[in-house]
């Protein structure tokens, strides 16, 4: 989409992310409407803009360079290079776009005329930060496909690429008694329950996904292909409301044939699998703030988070039957395979003994 006009007057959309609260602030409609499709779960119906976790402010304007003081480079990654001045820090896109980070206030100015590029620093900023302080709370992200009915929650872990969206897709089709969790990373606690963490679905390639073209919104990123994003709105009344009893785990691996198979592995597949897509965290956005941290107290704190994942990874893997699972060509014939074993198990009836809310 062409940049246009901004409107003259600011918006703000409060967020809340289990106590973890986000402001974000721009006079730029279509920016506006994004992010509250990006993450309408968790939308604040009367904001109070108070105690906020993280606040940004955002425009839709080429960035001012001739304004920054001359700060020497601290940090270089794929996507930007960092400037560091006492408790902020300004994050330059390579030209394209500019984020000045306050630390102590917990805020952060982003300027970019390029719509989709503003739009994903403002989405994978609110990911990174509201992760990291929940994180210090005992609540730790898998990377997998959470799938919830009747209160018990299956984990299908896969890699980037490994089938997650469209066995996701298939199964919000199919509707009731299944609800989605999350796509890509749920929420794990101390105890090993699953809470949700959905967000607007990714769906590679320039063709667009058959749904209703006022729920899908195109574009492209700094590093990877296009995307489609679609709105859980598409699916109607189809999120998990609260935590859910973990009672499959599923190591996902992709076939060439067009069959797919489901067989019962050891805990040693699942642990393996959960320090892969937990523990390290690998898929999973960890944002820009962690390579900032350079003290001995920031990575003794950094060791405490690995071992807080680790203990809450082997209390899920506790409660759970793991399973490998292996996914064909046809993207029906996995849905049908995996919608009948659980079927055939009673997933989500009713269990003797199990609270999900212990």
């Amino acid at each position: 989409m062409s940049a246009a006009a901004p409107v003259t007057t600011a918006t703000a959309i409060e967020l809340s992310f289990y106590g973890a609260t986000v402001t974000v602030e721009s006079a730029d409609e279509e920016l506006q409407r994004r992010v509250a499709d990006d993450f309408t779960f968790f939308a604040v119906e009367s904001p109070t803009r108070r105690d906020e976790h993280l606040s940004i402010r955002a425009a839709r304007l080429r960035p001012d360079y001739d304004a920054l003081p001359p700060l020497t480079a601290t940090v270089y990654t794929p996507r930007n290079v960092c400037y560091s001045d006492g408790s902020v820090t300004y994050i330059d896109y390579f030209g394209r776009a500019l984020a000045l980070w306050d630390r102590e206030r917990r805020t952060l100015d982003v300027s970019c005329d390029d719509l989709d590029l503003l739009h994903e620093i403002v989405y994978l900023t609110i990911l990174s930060r509201v992760s990291e302080t929940l994180e210090r709370g005992g609540l730790h992200r898998v990377h997998a496909f959470g799938l919830e009915a009747g209160g018990e929650s299956a984990l299908f872990l896969m890699p980037s690429g490994g089938g997650k969206t469209t066995l996701t897709l298939g199964f919000l089709m199919l509707g009731p008694p299944y609800r989605l969790v999350s796509e890509d990373s749920p929420f794990v606690d101390r105890k090993g329950r699953v809470h949700p963490f959905p967000l607007r679905i990714g769906v590679l390639g320039t063709e667009p996904p058959p749904f209703p073209e006022e729920h899908v919104t195109f574009i492209r990123r700094m590093e990877f292909e296009p995307k489609h994003l679609v709105a859980l709105a598409a699916f109607g009344d189809c999120l998990a409301r609260g935590a859910s009893t973990p009672r499959f785990l599923f190591v996902g691996r992709r076939r060439l044939g067009r069959g797919c198979t489901i067989r019962p592995a050891g805990w040693r597949a699942g642990w393996k699998a959960l320090l892969e897509g937990m523990v390290v965290g690998v898929g999973l956005y960890q944002g820009v703030e962690f390579l900032l941290r350079t003290s001995l107290l920031d990575l003794f704190r950094l060791s405490g988070l690995v071992l807080s994942r680790a203990r809450a990874a082997r209390a899920l893997l506790a409660r759970c039957e793991v399973h490998v699972v292996e996914l064909g060509r046809d993207g029906a014939v996995n849905v049908e395979t995996v919608r009948a074993f659980l079927a055939a198990r009673g997933f989500g009836a009713a269990r003797p003994g199990e609270d999900s809310e212990e």
